[in-house]
């Protein structure tokens, strides 16, 4: 994440000026330089839009005002100084705003963290009490790996300090391997039997839409499940490989035809309206628990969530759009194929792709039980 960046601007007396963004994270604030075009010359102006962006020294003229803008306000352009740059302005706040709140959570989880590392240090016996809370803990964490407040690489970071806290309360509790090998391995087979029946359908006629759906269904049933690290390591590669096994299919079946490339856009349409439809679902959710929230830095978190979003939807609804003009057009062309009984040029659109099925890297807290 590039920590500067410039934009230009015009002062309320009509004057040109040079903003200069300075995201200073340690101090959980944003610097601003502004800079009458003046005092700059080209070569200047070059340093500072080029050198001093990619995190080079540069001294600012001597009539630079430097200002500390709100990043919590509805923008950090002042309000005497008019952009045309204030999109991309509004989306460098949100972006550095959402960095730095998911920063200060992050720190939190790890204050959180060594509290339980702490108290499993001092265990002498089983406490139920501390695995209900590392689980806690854990579910959370990676509730906000789900929504993409923290990274796969932070997340990386403590699952190993998050499976010591899990091992320290397995060495006071009796293991039942051989049940939970039993136990595992029947579920395993009961979910290899249900995957191998469905891609016995995978067919030329097959609903492919349909298909990934109920995968989709399969694999948050197996979530549920308790298996053993191998067992689980070999549904992974099996739900992956009906998974490729599906889409190829697919691809294969609606490779260069006009009908394919029809039923392409629809589903594309579907697709992106059913986003909107959760995306605005999304967004009334963050409307109230922005109304509920008890906590500054979660609803400060809330509200660049839902300046995201909206930006979001807006984008979107505008794709939604293109894709429908493209779908009307194509519709004109396969009419005009049938009247003429000539070919017609092919259009090219991009296949609807379903979502990545995608696997929870991470420590199976159910296991100190």
């Amino acid at each position: 994440m590039l920590s500067r960046f410039t934009a230009t601007g015009v002062t309320a007396d009509d004057k040109q000026v040079i903003l200069a963004y300075q995201l200073n994270e340690e101090e959980f604030k944003v610097d601003l330089f502004i800079v009458p075009k003046k005092s700059l010359k080209k070569d200047l102006t070059e340093q500072l839009e080029n050198n001093w962006v990619n995190g080079e020294a540069f001294e600012f003229p001597k009539d630079t005002v430097e200002v500390v803008p709100n990043l919590n306000a509805e923008s950090i352009l002042p309000d005497d100084i008019r952009s045309e740059e204030s999109g991309k302005i509004r989306i460098k706040q949100n972006e550095w705003a959402y960095n730095l709140l998911t920063a200060k959570l992050w720190e939190s989880y790890l204050h959180e963290l060594e509290e339980l590392k702490k108290k499993a240090a001092e265990l002498v016996q089983y406490d139920r009490q501390l695995f209900d809370d590392a689980k806690s803990f854990w579910e959370r964490v990676l509730e906000h790996r789900k929504e993409r407040d923290i990274s796969q690489e932070r997340l990386d970071k403590i699952k190993d300090d998050v499976n010591s806290v899990f091992e320290k309360l397995k060495t006071f509790r009796k293991t039942e391997s051989a049940e939970f090998e039993a136990a595992s391995a029947k579920l395993r087979d009961e979910m290899l039997t249900k995957l191998e029946e469905l891609k016995q359908r995978v067919t030329e006629k097959a609903n492919f839409k349909s298909l990934l759906e109920e995968l989709k269904s399969l694999q948050t049933e197996s979530r549920k499940n308790r298996y053993s690290k191998t067992d689980d390591t070999q549904l992974r590669k099996v739900f992956d490989s009906v998974y490729q096994f599906i889409v190829e299919q697919r691809s294969n079946f609606f490779n260069d035809m006009t009908a394919s490339r029809v039923k392409g856009l629809n589903d594309v349409i579907e697709k992106m309206s059913s986003s909107l439809a959760r995306d605005k679902k999304d967004l009334e959710y963050l409307q109230r628990k922005a109304d509920n929230s008890r906590n500054s830095l979660e609803a400060q978190l809330v509200k660049v969530k839902t300046n995201m979003l909206n930006e979001t939807i807006a984008s979107k609804e505008e794709k939604l759009k293109d894709i429908r003009a493209t779908l009307e057009k194509l519709l004109k062309q396969t009419n005009h194929k049938e009247k003429k009984s000539e070919p017609v040029e092919e259009t090219k659109t991009e296949s609807p792709v379903a979502d990545e099925i995608v696997h929870a890297d991470a420590p199976n807290p159910s296991a100190a039980e």
